[in-house]
């Protein structure tokens, strides 16, 4: 399941990429302050509603295939072993909140928006690239790697069926995908170095994402709200 930026008109898609960073880190922070398991479970409920409104449900999918390995475990270790079925409860809802919360994010912020918003705020040229390169990455290495395997079966590589046939097919598969993604990164420095991405200069974008009173009033609530719930939780 390859996740990456989709076009959309959801909440998310139409605002400041700054916003959407923001609501993800609220997310994170809240899943480990809100007492459980109400708490966590309330905010994965909200994180599926937020997936749904997006229209990514996709998204659902993905982040069921990464947080049920952690369930699983969860559920043996505190549940069975541990007696303490609530604590695994718990920190399952934690892990798909967060998990869910960034997969939206990669989905609803297009990469070039981000850049640009990092450039209107006076961040340095290498960074907002390294970051916006960052969040893309496991996509981007994805996609090849889906296009490299239907390559190879196309000329009759078998990849299923035994361990060992498994195992040999895992040298026509990795070196493609290694050698490619070393030439992409050639690439995208020599394309880097051609538009002064080692200049010093004061970046102008040439069309920053408004950042409207909306957005700025969004993310002083959720700083907000995170804060209280901190305060909370030390009162009690």
């Amino acid at each position: 399941m390859i996740v990456g930026y989709q076009p959309g008109t959801g909440p998310l898609h139409r605002a400041h990429p700054f916003t959407v960073l923001a609501v993800t880190a609220a997310a994170a922070a809240l899943a480990f302050v809100l007492p459980g398991p109400a708490g966590p479970v309330a905010l994965m409920l909200v994180a599926v509603l937020v997936a749904l409104v997006e229209r990514v449900p996709r998204v659902l999918i993905a982040a069921a295939v990464i947080a049920l390995p952690v369930l699983f475990f969860a559920v043996v270790l505190h549940g069975i072993l541990g007696d303490d079925p609530t604590r695994a409860v718990t920190l399952g809802a934690r892990i798909t909140a967060m998990v869910i919360v960034f997969l939206v994010a990669l989905t609803a912020v297009h990469p070039g928006r981000l850049v640009d918003a990092l450039l209107a705020r006076g961040a340095p040229f290498e960074a907002a690239y390294l970051f916006s390169a960052t969040l893309q990455a496991v996509p981007r290495l994805r996609t090849r790697a889906a296009a490299i395997l239907d390559a190879q079966r196309c000329r009759g590589l078998q990849v299923k069926g035994s361990i060992v046939r498994r195992v040999r097919a895992i040298v026509p598969l990795a070196v493609p995908l290694v050698l490619g993604a070393l030439g992409e990164a050639d690439e995208r420095a020599m394309a880097l170095e051609a538009r002064g991405a080692r200049s010093h200069a004061k970046r102008t974008p040439l069309s920053p994402p408004a950042d409207s009173r909306y957005d700025k009033l969004v993310r002083w609530l959720l700083l907000f709200t995170v804060v209280g719930a901190i305060a909370l939780r030390v009162i009690r």
